[in-house]
């Protein structure tokens, strides 16, 4: 069967379309944005890469034997606290990326309710003390969707302890 002089044009353009098509869905078959931590495997600081808006170097940081990292700033007033008590903090919760996920003003927090990184990122502070804390996804929200938060994915929190009421 013979093709017009009209069809050809058409069949070429058809066919350099699906070409395209496939080439661009055989890359992105391949790719994975999240390169850094799959959202399937827990989330390790160590290796991974940071927004520069978050200030995070975690060769220059303390690393608590469970994994949470941390930097202080000014060092704050009276007895650093221990145990899962009560304080009252300011902070900024984000992503790795620099997304915003949670912020607070004064808030009473009781550390045997919140996640085992931030127990353990808040152990030693004092009043008016400032930290820097990288918590690897197992010590924060694990594998689950909470709110804005992917799964398996490191949390950054910059924390001032306004109060140990």
């Amino acid at each position: 069967m013979r093709m017009s002089l009209n069809s050809r044009p058409a069949y070429r353009v058809a066919a350099r379309s699906l070409a395209a098509l496939l080439a661009v869905v055989s890359l992105t078959s391949c790719l994975n944005l999240n390169v850094d931590n799959p959202n399937s495997q827990p989330s390790d600081p160590a290796h991974e890469s940071f927004d520069a808006s978050l200030h995070v170097d975690i060769s220059t940081m303390k690393r608590t034997p469970s994994g949470v990292y941390y930097k202080d700033g000014p060092l704050g007033d009276g007895e650093p606290f221990t145990g899962l008590g009560t304080l009252t903090i300011t902070f900024v919760g984000f992503l790795k990326t620099g997304a915003l996920f949670q912020q607070g003003s004064d808030v009473q927090i009781t550390l045997g309710n919140e996640t085992v990184g931030l127990q353990e990122g808040l152990q030693g502070m004092r009043v008016g003390g400032e930290r820097l804390i990288v918590i690897p996804s197992a010590l924060g929200f694990g594998n689950t969707v909470t709110g804005t938060v992917p799964p398996n994915s490191t949390l950054v929190y910059d924390i001032v302890v306004t109060s140990v009421p």
